[in-house]
């Protein structure tokens, strides 16, 4: 998952937890449900040569350094220096941007040809989410395209590694995926760990989490001309939709 934005989640969480999170995150790079996801925001996004392209949430750069590969011009904007560390060492000429999505963004009005972000705007309290859409409507060029992806409110980090061994089983076969579940399983006990801390954060938090038509909901009063309706990604595990500015 990407970065949080909300500064008072991050003090209840204990000292160093994202460090420590950011450094197992990228195993969901050999998780067939993740890797999925990050081709859907693809195809949808389409990216082209020096478009410009903010990745809000950019955590360690996984959807980034995708797309800068097919030649767009990314900015990658997140709350987290230790994510954002990580980002640049996978692509040293990578646009980096310390900022928390609930402040004014530090972009112009029309700067950016599309917008994407991952598994982000759930970690925003319910109430500031429009906003911060929003903002992000206010610096995507007309016609431009937004995408959001979101845990949704039955998330379940265990069922999307059930899909993956499935997924693992029917591609890969039997044998590669047992050497993929031995590799995998501290990294992924570590995972189900820090989802459990994040989930835990969300609980007393009145279920932060996204209800289904959430995102459609946002995307339609902040009056983008076109609003796909929702679909399920992520093994099932979380909600997209995107947006016509």
């Amino acid at each position: 998952m990407n970065a949080f934005n909300n500064k008072e989640k991050i003090k209840s969480l204990p000292p160093g937890f994202w460090l420590k999170y950011f450094k197992v995150y990228d195993i969901l790079n050999l998780i067939p449900p993740y890797v999925n996801l990050l081709n859907r925001l693809i195809e949808i996004l389409q990216p082209s040569q020096r478009e410009k392209i903010l990745d809000a949430g950019v955590g360690t750069g996984n959807l980034a350094v995708l797309l800068a590969r097919r030649g767009a011009d990314v900015y990658g904007l997140d709350f987290s220096p230790e994510a954002l560390k990580i980002y640049k060492d996978k692509d040293p000429n990578a646009k980096t941007f310390l900022h928390d999505l609930r402040s004014p963004l530090p972009f112009e009005d029309n700067f950016f040809d599309k917008i994407v972000s991952n598994n982000v705007l759930y970690n925003i309290p319910r109430e500031e989410r429009l906003n911060v859409i929003l903002e992000l409507r206010r610096v995507l060029k007309p016609g431009g395209i937004i995408v959001l992806s979101n845990i949704h409110k039955d998330f379940s980090p265990f069922k999307i590694y059930v899909s993956s061994i499935k997924e693992s089983v029917q591609t890969k076969g039997l044998i590669t995926t047992i050497y993929l579940i031995l590799k995998l399983i501290i990294p992924t006990i570590q995972m189900f760990y820090y989802n459990f801390q994040i989930q835990k954060i969300h609980k007393t938090d009145k279920n932060n989490l996204f209800d289904f038509e959430e995102q459609k909901h946002y995307l339609t009063k902040a009056k983008f001309s076109f609003v796909s309706d929702t679909e399920l990604t992520y093994a099932g595990q979380a909600i997209l939709n995107y947006a016509i500015k």
